[in-house]
């Protein structure tokens, strides 16, 4: 990209870096919905799902003002927007279809109603349908779309330089909010009337998805700082906007120290541990910066405390643990009674008490403290295939092409941390967790596109090579053997 950016005049670079009106709405359009879903950040809020669908719904205006505006050759726009999309509505036709299949059936007794589950056919797909199941499998769709234009809309690597630097101050933010409410002794988390528990974070009534969100966005600030450190005509590290970045991350990933949830701390301290690793690595071996040294090391001497806390929250004593292990095993025993269609989107709360053994019964669980395990217990093997296997393509893809782009691979650090987090316990419950996942997962496969291809083909390859068959004009192109006379 260094040799097209230096091939390119001036107006060329403006037409490259300068927002299309498909840009500028895609723009707002992620900023809005990441203040609200970060800042009103309860689960299961209709409010939040409601405004999820109607952004989800004005996806289709920006790629057909993308289509119309973008200066570029698009090839197979639409092809491209309905495969990536194409999870999205597998699963709302699987719940549609399962609707007619409803497990739950109720009885009186004695002027008592009970429910029992009925006789089903677990070869075609099942709902348990409720009221909220409805918004939130679309409202959860509509965010997954939101994130996904991400991979599609952005013509150059200037859209995400302008879009990281305020998602991250935004995460930023809730962080100092978090701080304050801590400091406060404030006992329900802001703007939610949490769970009546005492583990809670700014606006996350859990704070293991607190975590989760960190987790992403502390790995996308250092990544940006990172980023800073590469521009050739840039400042001394110190004197950038780089240390800025770092005490964004450093504040964001310091917070496992806070959250109460086991797991979630742990694996939010030693994704950040390892960042911080990157970071000395990065100043030692391949930086000219005059302050590498001192960096490297305060990068270093940090993330040995980090990763030392890591290690001690993994094997802290948990007083859930007990309760987690009996939530995973009712979801391995409802996934195996079920195992290609599952239950249906939001089963999990609904089946467990037919389920659960004897410590948990008498409460309510919304979720089996693994996203995995109850991901496959309400969706099933087929619910779960397109979304793992368009993941695997995507990953697979970049991969088998230049894959060392840097920033790239930071934000996969903070994509694979959530993602193992998922095996232990709910971050995909939180909107914003989700989100915040697909925003980085599709930014980081957008910006390694447009580091490798020049910028008028990116999305299009233009073969400028026409057999001779097909033209209009008579074309040679063996040898000449002239005599002269």
């Amino acid at each position: 990209m260094e040799d097209e950016e230096t091939q390119l005049r001036p107006r060329d670079q403006l037409l490259r870096d300068t927002f299309t009106p498909a840009e500028g709405l895609l723009f707002w359009t992620v900023l809005l919905t990441v203040a609200v879903a970060s800042w009103a950040a309860d689960p299961r809020s209709f409010w939040v799902l409601g405004s999820f669908l109607i952004v989800g719904g004005f996806c289709p205006i920006i790629l057909k003002t993308h289509e119309h505006t973008h200066p570029f050759f698009i090839d197979v726009l639409w092809t491209r927007f309905w495969l990536l999309s194409a999870p999205v509505w597998l699963i709302a036709l699987q719940f549609t279809a399962g609707v007619l299949q409803d497990p739950l059936n109720q009885i009186e007794i004695e002027n008592q109603l009970f429910i029992t589950i009925k006789e089903v056919n677990h070869w075609l797909p099942i709902s348990v349908a409720t009221t909220t199941t409805w918004i939130a499998v679309l409202g959860i769709g509509s965010v997954y779309i939101v994130a996904m234009n991400l991979f599609i809309v952005p013509k150059s690597r200037s859209f995400f330089e302008r879009l990281l630097p305020w998602l991250c101050l935004n995460a930023v933010l809730i962080a100092v909010a978090g701080y304050l409410q801590k400091a406060l002794g404030l006992q329900h988390a802001l703007f939610t009337p949490g769970t009546g528990q005492s583990d809670f974070f700014a606006f996350f009534p859990y704070d293991g998805h607190w975590a989760a969100f960190a987790l992403l966005w502390s790995s996308a600030c250092i990544g940006m700082a990172l980023l800073s450190s590469r521009y050739e005509d840039g400042k001394d590290f110190i004197q950038s906007i780089g240390p800025w970045y770092l005490t964004g991350g450093t504040l964001l990933g310091a917070t496992g120290f806070i959250v109460q949830a086991r797991w979630p701390a742990a694996i939010l301290l030693l994704t950040f541990s390892v960042m911080l690793l990157v970071v000395a690595v990065n100043f030692l071996a391949r930086s000219k910066d005059p302050n590498r040294m001192s960096i490297a090391l305060c990068s270093a001497f940090i993330g040995i405390i980090t990763f030392s806390g890591g290690i001690f929250r993994a094997f802290q004593v948990d007083d859930y643990a007990q309760s987690a292990n009996s939530l995973r095993r009712a979801a391995i025993e409802m996934f195996r009674d079920s195992p290609l269609f599952g239950w249906g989107m939001d089963s999990f709360p609904q089946l467990l008490p037919f389920y659960a053994d004897d410590t948990l019964l008498g409460t309510r669980h919304d979720r089996a403290m693994s996203d995995i395990l109850q991901l496959l217990a309400e969706i099933g093997i087929l619910g779960c295939l397109p979304i793992c296997i368009l993941i695997i393509y995507l990953v697979v893809r970049y991969l088998r092409g230049q894959h060392d782009i840097h920033l790239t691979n930071h934000l996969f650090i903070g994509c694979i941390g959530c993602t193992i987090l998922a095996g232990f316990d709910s971050p995909f419950m939180s909107p914003a967790v989700s989100l915040s996942f697909f925003l980085i997962f599709f930014s980081a496969l957008r910006w390694a596109d447009l580091s490798r291809n020049r910028v008028d083909e990116v999305d299009a390859k233009p073969d400028l090579v026409t057999h001779e068959s097909k033209r209009s004009v008579p074309f040679h192109n063996k040898k000449y053997n002239e005599t002269f006379k």
